[in-house]
């Protein structure tokens, strides 16, 4: 005889915070709809007096469900620029450091999914076709003064708990947990969203602007050649035509 497990109150209230949070975003045929992803930034590194010691771009394209590509120029000296793409479809990674003569190149790990493109979205979009994290449990926290709703769930091995606020159910903080560890292994902070092609993203995280581009015509080559920095920071954008 099959027996049918009823869902718990906690269960029923996590799914159903998750569904208005999903909405507040844009949706989930809105969000159904987001097959790549153009994060961008500028990283600003002072040092102990406070004073700027480098400013660099930091640019990437995520093609869901198996394609990055990067440019980050985010650290100072001795770090160096870098760009590079992951490729899982062809089991493939390169990354080019600004002054090698080649790129690194091999075969992609697991953890480029679980922490990149998987991490991606979940992260800013909190749910896409490929990923969907499951709603467990809800508890009451605050961020300084602000009191709002500890959503906790779980993907694949990956806990992520999401700070929304009371009011819009967007998330103010995500605080991810990776191979059932009670420590967060990274806590982001959101603010100031807006609303890019329907979908409601952070325009600022913690105290660094940060801008979106939802489905933007690409450069399928970019994954089919060595990265290059001579290309720049936009080079994933699709040539245009003369």
């Amino acid at each position: 005889m099959l027996r049918i497990q009823a869902q718990s109150p906690d269960d029923q209230k996590a799914k159903k915070l998750w569904e208005a949070a999903i909405a507040a975003k844009g949706g989930r045929e809105q969000l159904s709809h987001v097959n790549t992803l153009v994060i961008s930034y500028q990283e600003t590194t002072r040092n102990f007096l406070g004073i700027i010691v480098h400013r660099g771009i930091v640019e990437g394209i995520y093609v869901f469900p198996d394609k990055m590509w990067s440019w980050d120029d985010g650290l100072p000296p001795p770090f160096h620029l870098s760009v590079g793409w992951l490729n899982l479809e062809q089991n493939r990674r390169c990354t080019l450091y600004a002054g090698a003569s080649a790129p690194a190149c091999g075969p992609a790990r697991q953890r480029d999914l679980n922490e990149g493109i998987s991490q991606i979205q979940y992260l800013y979009l909190m749910e896409t076709r490929w990923v969907k994290p499951v709603p467990l449990s809800v508890t009451n926290g605050n961020i300084g003064l602000k009191k709002i709703d500890v959503l906790h769930t779980s993907f694949e091995n990956t806990k992520i708990d999401y700070f929304l606020d009371r009011k819009t159910h967007l998330p103010l903080r995500v605080a991810i947990f990776y191979n059932g560890s009670d420590r967060a292994t990274r806590i982001v902070e959101f603010s100031d969203y807006v609303i890019v092609s329907g979908v409601q993203l952070p325009s600022k995280q913690k105290k660094t602007r940060i801008s979106f581009q939802i489905n933007p015509l690409y450069d399928a080559d970019i994954f089919r050649h060595p990265p290059s920095i001579s290309g720049g920071p936009h080079a994933w954008r699709q040539p245009i035509e003369e």
